[in-house]
């Protein structure tokens, strides 16, 4: 297949990398230094060797015509590619954390579909990523969309798994709860994700943040709680992306993750209210450093 991949952060670094080994990937950037860096080097992900060779594009240059257009970039990032001419008639995968973005996406492309990332990832350079934890890839449409089974099933491998999942909601808002807690409370406390099984009083908190986003987005407090307690598991050593965010002083997508809990709850959610103070106040620190 012909993908174009929009931004080459950690996520999109990594997709680029293992599409790269069977399809032809073109990787969209907005500094030319990294565009030539990809173009000449490809991309290295660690703890592999080889690098995957991949076609690099500056953003503002338009887009070429693809299978499937793969958007990686962060929430506070999307406008911006918004407000580009996205190609008629070509799907467009959006990965972004939280469900903010869902309402502007189905307005901006004519086939908008969605996705969730399991898998952890740390950029290390504009052509390197370290693939730190394995997971997969659920996309999902937003309206019926015959082509998806197909796409899914020809980009799926054992090595990186994509699979189709038909409710992209369900999708969504699974993911969601675990990034309205576990992302915030370790970039609270500069932690890692175990932190949220080891530290009794970060426990508490984690379960009354899970618990109202539960009750707002209408999923099984029981089930999502147990579910989010093995990742935080299996993820224990994993520096959460909101923590790596405030540690390098860039934006976090709080607003989008926890805010979109706040905005959506018909009923009061104090628990997120105050994490969304909280991640605010170590940005304005982060900016008053600069």
């Amino acid at each position: 297949m012909n993908i174009g991949v929009i931004g080459a952060g950690s996520i999109g670094l990594l997709v680029s990398y293992y599409l790269g080994r069977e399809h032809q990937v073109h990787v969209y950037v907005n500094r030319e230094e990294q565009k030539d860096g990809l173009s000449r080097n490809g991309i290295t992900c660690l703890p592999k060797e080889d690098p995957t060779s991949v076609q690099a594009h500056l953003t503002n240059e338009g887009y070429h015509n693809h299978d499937v257009l793969i958007v990686t970039v962060k929430q506070s990032h999307l406008d911006d590619v918004l407000v580009t001419d996205l190609p008629d008639g070509t799907p467009v995968l959006f990965l972004q954390n939280g469900m903010g973005h869902v309402e502007k996406v189905q307005t901006a492309c004519d086939v908008p579909w969605v996705g969730v990332v399991e898998h952890g990832a740390l950029k290390m350079g504009d052509t390197e990523v370290h693939h730190t934890g394995k997971g997969k890839i659920a996309i999902a449409s937003i309206a019926p969309d015959e082509r998806i089974t197909e796409t899914a099933a020809s980009l799926n491998t054992n090595d990186f798994p994509i699979e189709f999942h038909e409710d992209y909601y369900d999708m969504l808002s699974s993911k969601l709860v675990v990034n309205t807690v576990i992302n915030p409370l370790t970039a609270l406390f500069g932690l890692k994700n175990g932190s949220i099984l080891t530290n009794p009083y970060i426990n508490e908190l984690a379960e009354k943040l899970c618990e109202e986003a539960c009750s707002v987005l209408e999923r099984s407090f029981s089930y999502e709680w147990n579910r989010l307690q093995k990742i935080a598991d299996n993820t224990k050593a994993n520096q959460s992306s909101m923590l790596k965010d405030i540690i390098e002083g860039r934006r976090t997508e709080i607003d989008a993750i926890s805010g979109y809990i706040i905005e959506k709850g018909g009923h009061p959610v104090p628990y997120h209210r105050f994490i969304v103070k909280a991640i605010h106040a170590l940005e304005a620190e982060n900016r008053r450093d600069l």
